[in-house]
């Protein structure tokens, strides 16, 4: 029992690293579904994504440009709006 305790700990903190050479962290919830803000960094740490989730639903996210500029936001509607990061 203490060992399952023990991996269910590791399980819940986990980090992907995709093939496009992101790694994203976040938290799983006891369904293994991903629950609450997933960040997303490129290799040199710098954020390019931040996304929510709820109970393995996305509720909303945010892209950054290499600036750390926001450039797209969706929202839990689905309503994705697109910003322009010169401020022009």
């Amino acid at each position: 029992m203490k060992s399952l305790l023990i991996g269910l700990l590791f399980l819940s903190a986990a980090e992907l690293k995709g093939l496009d050479s992101l790694s994203c962290t976040g938290k799983y919830n006891k369904a293994q579904q991903k629950h609450g803000t997933w960040v997303c960094r490129d290799t040199s740490g710098k954020i390019v994504r931040s996304e929510r989730y709820k109970h393995g639903k996305m509720m909303n996210y945010i892209l950054f440009n290499d600036k750390g500029r926001i450039i797209e936001t969706r929202d839990k509607k689905g309503k994705v709006r697109k910003y322009n990061p010169c401020g022009c």
